[in-house]
């Protein structure tokens, strides 16, 4: 049996915290995850073939979101490749919030 592999990725990003929870969602389901979870509070789970990503999205103020990637999987690669490309694309994302 492989042991599993676990990569992380945090930040803070001068962005809602509405606005972080809304570009998680959207980015992974973008990376062809199935999101497991409701919406909730701070977090997002999601699995794809063979990968689990959680972001957690946690307000530092009204305008500052912490933002934390975390991936596993049975095999490093995949661990270590969407760990990084699900940040990168919350990171470079362009989305905004219309009331």
């Amino acid at each position: 049996m492989a042991r599993p592999y676990v990569y992380h990725y945090v930040k803070a990003y001068t962005r809602s915290h509405k606005l972080s929870q809304a570009i998680a969602r959207k980015e992974l389901d973008k990376a062809g995850f199935a999101i497991a979870s409701a919406p909730a509070a701070w977090e997002h789970f999601a699995t794809n073939a063979d990968t689990i990503v959680v972001v957690t999205n946690v307000p530092l103020s009204p305008s500052k979101t912490y933002v934390h990637v975390l991936a596993t999987s049975n095999t490093n690669a995949p661990a270590k490749k969407w760990s990084a490309a699900i940040q990168k694309a919350i990171k470079d994302s362009k989305l905004t919030l219309i009331d």
